[in-house]
């Protein structure tokens, strides 16, 4: 037979617990909402620093390719290069070539510039190795056929005022990848002489490394990483350099984004802004980030990846407290649930003994419960039965 005692003891405990356990679902969703949330704009506000750093990386060179197409050297080498006059071509080669490496020794992200003429075949090159600080004008015997590049085609085929950018890939040299590989993205402009007569095109090779290194330095160990993919979603820049340059015009091995995340690739190569979402593992934001400041060239997409165990760190703690505060309820309330069990029963197991004493003809023992509630009104007519029996028994 179950007691009351017992049943009255669950039921409060059960009466304490329930809201206790509703109070913590809540708290507990609530705040891994909150965290969450959290995590998403910080993530945020590390890719748009970061996008505003690799894009200001590259702010300066429309600026720089205009001030080399511009300069006077190179307007009348155009002219000399329409007529055909070497000594004019020899001497302002010169003066283009000094312009070249002034540019190329103090920005510290140019690896090439050249000039080109209209028939594809290098006119003036000037390269640069940042590591260590080197330049040089490379000899005339050394100067390349570029007339079947598409990044030369592509240039060609612009007006005055327009210039090219290209995407960020491996620099190849005469159809060979470079050795060691040369990330690098390319400017370009023609150049007009006698009307508008194409002579040449400018082409400004950036060292990517320049952007790639910001990139890998803002990854945190075990925390947010970041990433940058081009348009078709192969990886410029990983933690994982395995990854890197997967595309068919560089290393050819096929990774990317999509391989990694196949729901979320075409949706990250089509954003126009700051964008967020979630993966099982991780909180993901992307942006695009573009090559000139008048957001005409995309450069590529910047994605950082952070682990939900990082964002919801503080998560744990708080499940801790959590799980602490409902066992100190647990016992709270079954200590409680005790204490007043015991005053509510006890009453009742001192009229459950008078009784039976009563039934057993044991009737000088008076019946005195101090309840005040109705176990005292049941005593109290007990009481007057154990007199009446009493007195029925002297008769």
């Amino acid at each position: 037979m179950r007691s009351i005692k017992g049943r009255i003891e669950r039921a409060l405990l059960t009466a304490a617990l329930i809201p206790v356990l509703l109070v913590s679902v809540f708290a507990y969703l609530t705040t891994q909402d909150a965290l969450t949330q959290s995590g998403i704009q910080n993530t945020q506000t590390q890719a748009r620093l970061l996008s505003s750093g690799i894009e200001n990386t590259l702010k300066y060179v429309p600026g720089d390719l205009f001030y080399l197409r511009d300069a006077n050297s190179m307007f009348e080498y155009g002219r000399a290069l329409v007529i055909n006059d070497e000594n004019t071509k020899e001497t302002l080669g010169r003066y283009i070539a000094r312009d070249f490496l002034s540019i190329i020794k103090n920005r510290h992200i140019y690896n090439q510039i050249r000039l080109i003429g209209a028939d594809g075949k290098e006119l003036i090159r000037v390269e640069h190795n940042e590591q260590n600080g080197s330049s040089r004008v490379v000899p005339l015997e050394l100067l390349h056929d570029k007339a079947t590049s598409p990044h030369f085609q592509a240039a060609k085929s612009l007006t005055f005022g327009e210039y090219y950018v290209s995407p960020t890939d491996l620099n190849r040299e005469e159809g060979k990848l470079a050795q060691p590989h040369q990330p690098t993205i390319r400017f370009a402009t023609p150049i007009f002489a006698v009307g508008e007569r194409l002579v040449a095109v400018l082409i400004m090779n950036v060292d990517a490394n320049a952007f790639i290194d910001l990139i890998k330095q803002s990854n945190q160990h075990d925390a947010t990483q970041f990433s940058l993919i081009n348009k078709e979603g192969f990886y410029i820049s990983h933690s994982d350099q395995s990854k890197e340059w997967g595309s068919v015009h560089d290393l050819s091995h096929g990774h990317s984004f999509s391989e990694d995340y196949p729901e979320l690739a075409d949706s990250i190569t089509q954003v126009t802004s700051l964008s967020s979402t979630e993966s099982e593992q991780s909180l993901i934001t992307s942006l695009p980030v573009y090559a000139d400041t008048e957001q005409q060239h995309i450069l590529g997409y910047l994605i950082a990846e952070t682990p939900k165990k990082v964002a919801l760190k503080l998560l744990n703690t708080f499940t801790i407290g959590f799980v602490a505060f409902i066992l100190f309820a647990a016992v709270i309330g079954f200590v409680f649930a005790r204490l007043l069990s015991t005053s509510m029963t006890a009453p009742l197991r001192q009229l459950t003994l008078a009784a039976d004493k009563l039934s057993k003809g044991e009737v000088d023992t008076p019946i005195e419960i101090k309840s005040r509630d109705e176990i005292q009104f049941l005593a109290e007519a007990f009481e007057r039965l154990r007199e009446s029996v009493k007195l029925l028994m002297r008769m």
